[in-house]
């Protein structure tokens, strides 16, 4: 069972700290059981994101992560009603450009 203590919030009046909160909190969720770091980066994580930016994620694992694991934590975000497209990147699947830039100038979300 999911841990839903942590509110949707209300799209109306929140802000990017409530945005970022709550995505975290859902993907914090779903890896709880998996050694893993996640990072934001781009645009949000340099505080110049714009109404149509996307939030990028990327998430390192210890482990490989379960195809399961993937669909679970897309379909929590899509039924979230986040305002925002979400785009995550599993960093051991991608290239060194991308990694490097992760690694750069991403924020790594802690417990």
């Amino acid at each position: 069972m999911k841990n839903n203590s942590v509110q949707q919030p209300n799209l109306a009046s929140s802000d990017r700290n409530d945005i970022l909160a709550y995505l975290k909190h859902i993907i914090k969720d779903e890896l709880k059981e998996n050694a893993c770091n996640v990072y934001l980066f781009g645009s949000w994580a340099r505080n110049e994101e714009k109404r149509t930016s996307d939030i990028d994620i990327a998430i390192d694992s210890k482990n490989i992560l379960s195809e399961k694991c993937w669909v679970e934590i897309s379909e929590r975000i899509e039924e979230s009603y986040l305002p925002y497209r979400v785009d995550i990147i599993n960093l051991s699947n991608t290239s060194e450009a991308i990694k490097e830039k992760v690694m750069k100038e991403g924020i790594l979300w802690k417990d």
